[in-house]
């Protein structure tokens, strides 16, 4: 990517990229990686970080090609505490570790080729 190149909406997206990382650069430098879907294995690649007192986490899924009627899926986390209640950051939904870890998280791309999403969790 040439910088110099970039519109103004593409600068702007940028910006909003780099401020997210900023954000979160802790948590994935620091914290415990999970890798919960093998790239090598089929369409969709996932993987976490837990920091290490469990309190946060961010998961990050990723499908390459889409699917004409996809099924429900769910993600199953690791790594978390399973007494703690976690609650997706942006939402109002809040579940125990084991749940998130055993039933999993509800996981809706988009309906279009490569996608991906980002959950952030933080227990209360």
């Amino acid at each position: 990517m040439d910088l110099t190149k970039f519109t103004d909406e593409e600068k702007e997206i940028a910006k909003k990229q780099v401020a997210t990382y900023i954000e979160i650069r802790s948590l994935i430098q620091q914290g415990d990686l999970y890798r919960l879907k093998s790239p090598f294995e089929g369409n969709e690649t996932a993987w976490m970080f837990v920091s290490d007192d469990k309190s946060e986490a961010i998961v990050f899924y990723f499908r390459v090609l889409s699917e004409p009627f996809p099924p429900n899926k769910r993600l199953c986390l690791n790594g978390l505490d399973p007494n703690k209640k976690y609650r997706i950051v942006g939402t109002n939904e809040l579940f125990f570790g084991d749940y998130l870890m055993q039933a999993g998280l509800a996981i809706q791309p988009e309906r279009e080729d490569f996608t991906s999403l980002m959950f952030k969790l933080k227990a209360e």
